[in-house]
């Protein structure tokens, strides 16, 4: 089998490739179009894995069946019924290399327990006034729990980028519901897209709820994007 891999800046997807990759803004952009998936990365710590709609219900796995209910995502192989994520986790692991299972969940504010204070304090922007146009879009609990638990993750030096992650994927998750959310500060989490500017020129601009760089009449990749934005002229 061959695989074409594509560099780009922008959005131009070739559709005689297998495999094009991307970089827009702030993230790695992976399509493959001849089966409808793309992989959006952000360079850290978070993958999202969109599938077109012919995969519905036709996936299982660790990120779910893609039946539009999270509630029953948590299924073995083999099985419908729902475990424990331990044993869910277990499951899906691969035969090469060997790995064994894993017996104890390790909660990691509990591991690392001096980042417990700092976390529950700074994850509170989630719940706060920050983000209180969206508290009615999409419920904030689940985020703010999340938020806590990748705070808590990272080792000490590390606990900002845990942090950022989470936040950012509550800000995503209120950009889809068209509720913007300009969260960041220079001093939380901050983007420096001026730093991409040639001396004189200000092309480059931080958008938080950005759409990405579209090159092309045949450009069909339209999430909103955060991050670093440029605008180019479609070629007719």
């Amino acid at each position: 089998m061959n695989i074409t891999k594509e560099y780009k800046y922008g959005w131009s997807p070739d559709k005689n490739s297998l495999v094009t990759i991307h970089s827009v803004g702030m993230y790695f952009i992976i399509l493959v179009p001849s089966q409808g998936i793309t992989l959006i990365w952000d360079k850290h710590t978070r993958i999202n894995i969109e599938l077109d709609g012919k995969w519905k219900n036709k996936v299982r796995g660790l990120c779910g069946n893609f039946d539009s209910n999270e509630n029953n995502d948590l299924q073995i192989k083999g099985s419908i019924g729902e475990v424990s994520a331990l044993t869910f986790g277990n499951s899906w692991k691969i035969s090469t290399p060997p790995c064994s299972d894993v017996t104890n969940e390790v909660f990691p504010c509990v591991h690392n327990s001096y980042c417990k204070n700092w976390a529950e304090r700074r994850c509170l922007i989630i719940t706060g006034d920050k983000f209180q146009s969206c508290h009615s879009k999409v419920d904030p609990k689940a985020y703010y729990e999340a938020c806590v638990m990748e705070s808590c993750s990272c080792e000490f030096e590390g606990k900002f980028l845990g942090f950022c992650t989470a936040v950012s994927a509550y800000a995503e998750a209120c950009s889809d519901q068209n509720v913007c959310i300009n969260w960041r500060t220079p001093d939380l989490c901050p983007v420096f897209c001026d730093y991409y500017n040639k001396p004189g020129e200000y092309s480059w601009h931080y958008e938080p709820c950005g759409t990405t760089l579209t090159c092309g009449k045949d450009s069909s990749f339209t999430n909103k994007l955060e991050g670093n934005q440029t605008f180019f002229k479609s070629k007719s």
